[in-house]
């Protein structure tokens, strides 16, 4: 039986590794073309201009607006030796989300197969080649997956505490609320929301 301890070193690793990763020559590669788009409308953000790019939903485009921001201040302060690419910078908040879904996929795999299979799965997430790809591209997907998967973890948590414990379950079925719209603030597919609520429908409250 793993320990509290044993667990959050052995997660704290695998995040660490899928760090390593995703960054790892994040910057040899330049811009795509949708990459370019998340660039020009970061820059019109910073400006003051939020009608750049309005395809796409504000909040990737927001956290690299962010990214940017931070990076530009390091450069010219205590970076200057130590330059940060635009091609990190603009990155970078993919790179941080797709590391930390180990965490959620730890915790979901957890409360069906314990914690061994959780952690097993975490690993594969962190090292496999396919997630590692697209966590190292300026891109909604990564988001989508993460407080999509968040959502549900939140949700069946509440579900299994609601009886126990009511105000936590509260609170816990608000951060699924609030998952479900970063969800939906990640990228345009509406239809995943309408997706949850017949899947609901159909198989009723004893299911995930």
């Amino acid at each position: 039986m793993l320990t509290r301890s044993h667990k959050f070193a052995a997660l704290f690793l695998i995040v660490a590794l899928g760090l390593v990763l995703r960054l790892r020559g994040l910057d040899r590669v330049g811009f795509n073309e949708d990459e370019v788009h998340k660039v020009e409308a970061a820059r019109a953000y910073r400006g003051g201009n939020f009608l750049v790019n309005l395809e796409h939903p504000m909040l990737m485009k927001s956290l690299i607006t962010a990214s940017l921001a931070a990076a530009d201040s390091w450069n010219r302060g205590l970076g200057h030796s130590h330059q940060v690419p635009e091609e990190v910078a603009v990155r970078l908040p993919n790179i941080i989300f797709g590391s930390l879904m180990a965490v959620v996929i730890f915790l979901m795999a957890q409360e069906f197969f314990g914690a061994e299979v959780g952690l097993l799965s975490a690993l594969f997430w962190s090292i496999g080649t396919i997630a590692i790809m697209v966590n190292r591209e300026a891109k909604e997907d990564t988001l989508l997956v993460f407080f999509t998967w968040l959502a549900y973890y939140s949700d069946r948590s509440a579900k299994g505490v609601v009886a126990a414990d009511p105000l936590r379950a509260g609170k816990l079925y608000l951060e699924g609320v609030a998952s479900f719209g970063l969800m939906l603030a990640s990228k345009y597919f509406p239809h995943y929301l309408g997706l949850n609520f017949l899947f609901y429908c159909l198989c009723g409250d004893n299911q995930v």
